[in-house]
């Protein structure tokens, strides 16, 4: 079959790209950035998302495609206009252009939780599950549960960073909410099995165990080869606070969507898994044995202990650019920019001018690095300012490699922790 799959660059997209093409079907791939060079296709459509709401958008991209397989989502925004047309508008243009078109199949991965939460990423969700329902065409809707594999995103990569913190386990709350993770291998089985489907389905896929969170949070930790560590509860108000941070960065799991699809159980019924088990003639693994049939490998362990740390390592080197711009325009440190400048023979009355030039970049900089702006460029702008710098200093006042704070040997492992930096921009 040729698929047309959408938002191919996403965690479930990829797995489910690769298990396709791995079965000889011809993988479409509608991305809304560049794609990924490690998803096999044959072509690709750049699409945004959030505006293509309109079947003129969709039409020209459907001819002698045989199934649609929307895997569009955003889990956290600040502008809750560009989540509606994502969830809704968008996929709702795109199904009725596979009507119109006379497509074969819809596959539409939703999540497991969206009738259970009343908030926007759930109601949107729920709303265009309904709108599929409604339509003259076969369609299959996926609500997969936590998904975990040999990779993370998301919330997965969330438990594996808190797990991955030495000593302790931080809980949210008591975490006794049941959760009924799947693994990605049999979650794209059920979504190649089901491009076969006639009619309507609503698939809950989960796997075949109920754990609570601690319990998943624990194997987590057993699996990675860490050493047991104490599980200490976290209280709701803290973890409130970090919801609300968590509002303004895109995607984030840690925010008021995460913490209330997180507040209640999300498993299936019992009904619910014969109905799966039925349709797709398979059982899915428990998350016992999934854990057991991957090996974590160093690179695991690894991501899950610069979870935390990633953050904090561009924080706090944003930080030093912007205060090393600032501590040079303070009154009392105001001479002491002057005196070095005259050491470096910078003429006098050019002094200002470099001093306000040269603080104005270190500010700008700092504030790109702290809201996560280009990285790759800024980075590289950053390690280039540092070469410059240290090499103008060095010709000029040589002695400042000899001074008791080490101005300039602590070039050398900011210019390092910039780089690494740079190495671990990629969250996909």
């Amino acid at each position: 079959m040729r698929i047309l799959m959408t938002g191919a660059n996403g965690f479930i997209a990829r797995e489910i790209i690769a298990k396709l093409a791995m079965s000889g079907h011809d993988m479409i791939a509608c991305v809304h950035s560049h794609l990924l060079k490690n998803v096999p296709h044959s072509r690709s459509i750049k699409m945004d998302f959030a505006k293509a709401i309109t079947l003129e958008h969709w039409l020209p991209h459907l001819k002698d495609i045989d199934a649609v397989i929307n895997c569009v989502g955003v889990f956290q925004t600040t502008k809750e206009k560009t989540m509606w047309n994502i969830h809704y508008e968008t996929p709702k243009a795109l199904f009725d252009a596979c009507t119109k078109m006379n497509i074969k199949k819809i596959i539409h991965i939703s999540a497991l939780g969206v009738d259970k939460v009343n908030v926007l990423y759930a109601t949107s969700k729920l709303t265009i599950e309904e709108y599929i329902q409604s339509l003259d065409i076969a369609s299959t809707i996926i609500r997969p549960g936590l998904v975990y594999g040999k990779g993370s995103y998301g919330g997965t990569s969330l438990f594996r960073g808190l797990v991955g913190l030495p000593f302790i386990i931080p809980l949210p709350g008591r975490a006794t909410q049941l959760q009924q993770p799947i693994h990605t291998d049999d979650l794209t089985q059920i979504v190649e099995n089901a491009l076969t489907l006639p009619g309507k389905q609503l698939l809950c896929a989960v796997g075949s165990e109920k754990l609570t969170i601690k319990q998943i949070l624990l194997k987590l930790r057993n699996w990675l080869g860490f050493k047991k560590a104490y599980a200490i509860s976290i209280p709701d108000s803290l973890i409130h606070i970090g919801a609300k941070l968590g509002n303004f960065i895109p995607n984030s799991p840690m925010s008021d969507t995460g913490i209330k699809m997180m507040s209640v159980d999300n498993i299936a019924t019992e009904s619910q898994e014969k109905t799966l088990q039925d349709i797709i003639h398979f059982k899915p693994r428990s998350f016992t044995d999934g854990l057991n049939g991957m090996v974590s490998s160093v690179q695991d362990r690894w991501h899950a202990r610069l979870y935390f740390l990633r953050p904090l390592l561009r924080l706090s080197i944003g930080f030093i650019w912007i205060f090393s711009g600032v501590i040079s325009l303070i009154p009392w440190t105001l001479p002491i920019s002057i005196d070095l400048m005259t050491k470096a023979q910078i003429p006098t009355s050019l002094q200002s001018l470099f001093l306000y030039l040269l603080s104005g970049i270190d500010i700008v900089l700092g504030l790109a690095t702290l809201l996560n702006f280009r990285l790759l460029i800024i980075g590289s702008i950053e390690c280039a300012l540092i070469f410059v710098y240290t090499l103008f200093i060095s010709f000029l006042l040589p002695e400042y490699w000899l001074h008791p704070f080490a101005p300039m040997a602590k070039n050398i492992p900011l210019f390092t922790a910039i780089l690494i930096m740079m190495a671990l921009e990629s969250e996909r």
